[in-house]
């Protein structure tokens, strides 16, 4: 299996529903973790507790962060309102850990790509550092064109790898998947996702989806 690191192209467009469709699809191929390690706004909601109670697995499925915040804010001002500084290294020592360990990692992001975590720390220099296939998530909703396409430009920029795009909510009907086929400078959309109310169906239909599958490296799901 494969790692992914899967991103936001904005806020709450579902990317912790796309972690646990990933770890759920991994799951009978080998050890997969689902891994956020900076996580911020854990008062309004805990995306730990929530893969956890998605996927239906063991405590070990879901992995400790290294970093923890309860202010919905950008991780360097929730690490300074507490008097705390998020460092690279430590991030990169643990997941060289869970490697070590045998984990696939299916690591969620903070935010967007110049989300900062630290004083001239981005989440891209988090990102380059790591240097996983990344998967970007966002709503077919208008304006979603242009955050992909902000968002692609500045990966590139960045040197990272781009597995593709994903979009959740998809009805086809804004012809938002095409624009960024078109115009996202070899970048497509992997996988239009349509709308799904229940979170746990909603999973379901990812972890069987060939499009993540194939991202993540894994073949049919197991009997």
């Amino acid at each position: 299996m494969n790692s992914v690191f899967v991103m936001g192209a904005d806020t709450s467009v579902g990317k912790t529903v796309v972690c646990a469709g990933l770890v759920k699809a991994g799951q009978g191929f080998g050890k997969i973790g689902y891994w956020e390690p900076i996580q911020t706004g854990t008062l309004v909601g805990d995306d730990a507790v929530e893969v956890r109670s998605l996927v239906g697995e063991g405590s070990d499925t879901v992995l400790e962060s290294v970093y923890r915040f309860t202010d919905p804010m950008a991780p360097v001002l929730a690490a300074e309102k507490w008097g705390k500084q998020v460092e690279l290294e430590p991030i990169l020592q643990k997941f060289k850990q869970y490697v070590r360990e045998g984990y696939t990692l299916v690591l969620e992001g903070t935010a967007g790509l110049l989300a900062p975590l630290g004083e001239n720390f981005f989440q891209a220099d988090l990102m380059k550092a790591l240097n996983l296939p990344v998967l970007i998530i966002g709503e077919d909703r208008t304006g979603i064109v242009n955050q992909v396409l902000m968002t692609v430009e500045c990966a590139q920029k960045w040197n990272l790898n781009l597995a593709g795009v994903v979009l959740l909510n998809s009805r086809a009907s804004l012809g938002n998947a095409p624009a960024i086929n078109r115009f996202g400078k070899g970048i497509k959309v992997i996988l239009e996702v349509p709308p799904l109310t229940e979170k746990r169906s909603l999973v379901a239909h990812l972890a069987g989806s060939s499009e993540l599958r194939q991202v993540l490296g894994v073949g049919r799901i197991p009997n």
